[in-house]
């Protein structure tokens, strides 16, 4: 068995640039992969030969032990800003842009440590020594993970590794302890959001009945545009700002990961075809969780659950009918799909609704009914989808899986509709921003791809054509039960 020593430095800071030296004692295989997965990788040196392959480094191991060293750039553009950033100020990044891991590592079991690697030990040689937040954290410097499982692998990856000046507020529920770190600069980050934020943490920590959990959030500004430092389990990092919903809904996301990867750590949940189950809790738990903070913040934030739900089910209908090339796919064929885009749509957007038609049709009963029979499952016998829903839905198993596991029929949550929810403006402006996220999805792969623009104007000239068109985006029935659930939105199909 060997140990694998990493040690992080500054290479150029304008630049936003990591160094990184490597040690490998005692490879007894010929031959030593590399996985390079989101890191981007500038530079690569090794002491024996090396040649890049697709997603992998691979090392001829021709004498130990093998020393490499390498640069990556942080502060990508992403999802939800930019992934990380390095200034003389403030250095956050995940593991995943930083650390090539070797896939036996990755590959691990879920529950047996390696066989092969004995102790990480992560040196960090950075220039922000103030504050430090780092997973498996041994001195203010140092982080050490022995005996590494399939777990620790994945916590290594996804974690927040912060260094800079930082505030820290410490919160205890029961057994389980929150640490709130954040830049001075956060001026509207005062004591009432912070205990908004321990509700939030209580929350899940009741649901998932959990002990013992240690989470630290580190709260940043924005530097201009919002950052993203990694989400583990044990440690997130993201700008933050107490006024805007959509980060509350991301925070409360980003909650719920931390507690399942804890309380279920099993690489089951994070491959498909389960990845798609994990994603669309983790999303209607980002909306329910919200019931936790207070009613003065909620007001505050506009926060109405009930309009967030209707939301998102507006957008599945628009994409479902407006494009079903792309968007008629049923969730188990998640193994199959290659488009990123499809993916996204997949895990925000379809998956969350089919666990909202759960909950509200099979919970009435058993509020919660998906998660409690989660935590239910044995940890010592591999996860089944199958015996996972049959606990829930009964003898209506087959017929659900047919419709809607396997089959891609529309998920009937026509309930959802409320008027006062959206105004025809209120729908065209979210359209155009989910036109805008379609975009942002499928550019990369379809350089053709082109976001449609709507206004009030061209929705009054589709309420015109749509009473001659003999257009027709589905069957009789579901075109009426869309039209009584949203006459815009069914003028607007009725005409693309």
């Amino acid at each position: 068995m060997h140990t694998l020593n990493y040690k992080i430095s500054h290479y150029d800071i304008l630049k936003q640039t990591l160094k990184i030296e490597a040690i490998f004692s005692s490879v007894t295989d010929p031959a030593l992969n590399l996985f390079k997965g989101k890191v981007k990788l500038l530079n690569f040196e090794c002491n024996c030969k090396a040649q890049d392959a697709g997603p992998y480094i691979e090392i001829q191991v021709t004498q130990n032990p093998i020393v490499f060293s390498y640069t990556v750039q942080i502060g990508t553009p992403a999802k939800h800003g930019f992934y990380g950033m390095v200034s003389h100020d403030l250095t956050a990044f995940a593991g995943e842009q930083a650390f090539l891991f070797p896939t036996t590592l990755l590959t691990s079991s879920s529950f047996t440590p390696s066989t092969v690697i004995k102790e990480i030990e992560i040196n960090y040689n950075l220039k922000q020594p103030i504050c430090t937040v780092v997973p498996f954290k041994k001195a203010e410097t140092t982080s050490v993970c022995e005996s590494p499982k399939w777990c620790h692998a994945y916590e290594l990856m996804k974690s927040s590794y912060i260094f800079g000046h930082l505030n820290v507020f410490e919160a205890t529920v029961g057994s389980n302890t929150l640490h709130i770190y954040y830049e001075d600069t956060l001026k509207t980050l005062d004591e009432h959001i912070l205990n908004n934020m321990v509700n939030l943490f209580k929350y899940y920590a009741e649901h998932f009945k959990m002990s013992h959990h240690h989470l630290s959030l580190v709260l940043l500004d924005i530097h201009p545009e919002p950052i993203l430092g990694g989400c583990g389990s044990h440690i997130i990092c993201a700008s933050f700002t107490p006024e805007n919903l959509r980060d509350w809904q991301l925070l409360a996301h980003r909650m719920f990961h931390s507690f399942m990867d804890v309380k279920l750590p099993l690489s089951d949940f994070h491959m498909p075809p389960q990845l798609w189950l994990t994603e669309g809790l983790a999303t209607y738990y980002e909306n329910m969780a919200l019931n936790a903070l207070d009613k003065s913040l909620q007001e505050k934030l506009n926060l109405n659950i009930a309009k967030e739900f209707h939301r998102l089910y507006t957008r599945y209908l628009y994409a479902k009918f407006k494009d079903p090339s792309r968007f008629s796919f049923p969730p188990m064929a998640e193994k199959q799909i290659r488009s990123a885009g499809q993916l996204e749509f997949l895990h925000y957007t379809h998956a969350p609704l089919v666990v909202k038609y759960i909950e509200d049709t099979f919970g009435m009963s058993e509020p919660h009914i998906m998660l409690r029979t989660l935590l239910n499952f044995s940890l010592c016998e591999p996860f089944s989808l199958q015996v996972f829903f049959t606990k829930i839905l009964g003898q209506q198993v087959h017929t659900f899986a047919r419709h809607f596991l396997f089959g891609d029929d529309t998920l009937p949550l026509w309930y959802l509709k409320t008027p006062e929810h959206f105004t025809s403006q209120e729908l065209i402006d979210d359209l155009n921003y989910f036109e805008y996220m379609l975009y942002s999805w499928f550019i990369l792969e379809d350089p053709d791809y082109k976001p449609a623009v709507l206004s009030l104007d061209h929705l009054e000239e589709r309420v015109t054509l749509s009473k001659h068109a003999a257009f027709n985006f589905a069957s009789p029935h579901i075109e009426n039960e869309v039209k009584t659930y949203s006459l815009p939105l069914y003028y607007l199909l009725k005409t693309l």
